[in-house]
């Protein structure tokens, strides 16, 4: 048996490349795989990807910025904001199917035998 050890490097693979992360091809009339079972789905960590930008916008300035007085690098609007954001209820999103996320897409001519 041949084992592939997959060591990804950065770049800017296109769909026709091999790539771990990267860009997918998929058939534009072919519908994406998704979960449909609700039950096997977790409300306490659903978000939408909106939601999960701003997250990482708001962190990443306070993260940016010399430190508050008191040694905290969020403001009380930004605190005030992730906060209301944590506090979405967001356990209607279990009931639709949730996208798949793509990981590796690896071509036959990349992997030896």
């Amino acid at each position: 048996m041949t084992t592939t050890r997959l060591h990804p490097r950065p770049g800017a693979p296109s769909v026709r490349d091999s790539s771990v992360g990267g860009p997918l091809l998929w058939p534009a009339d072919e519908v994406w795989p998704a979960c449909d079972d609700a039950g096997a789905h977790e409300p306490w960590n659903l978000t939408t990807l909106a939601a999960l930008h701003r997250r990482r916008e708001i962190l990443a300035t306070a993260e940016a910025r010399e430190p508050l007085p008191g040694g905290d690098f969020l403001t009380a609007d930004e605190r005030a904001e992730l906060d209301s954001a944590d506090a979405l209820d967001l356990d209607d999103l279990i009931e639709d199917p949730i996208p798949l996320v793509p990981v590796a897409q690896l071509y036959r001519r990349d992997i030896p035998d």
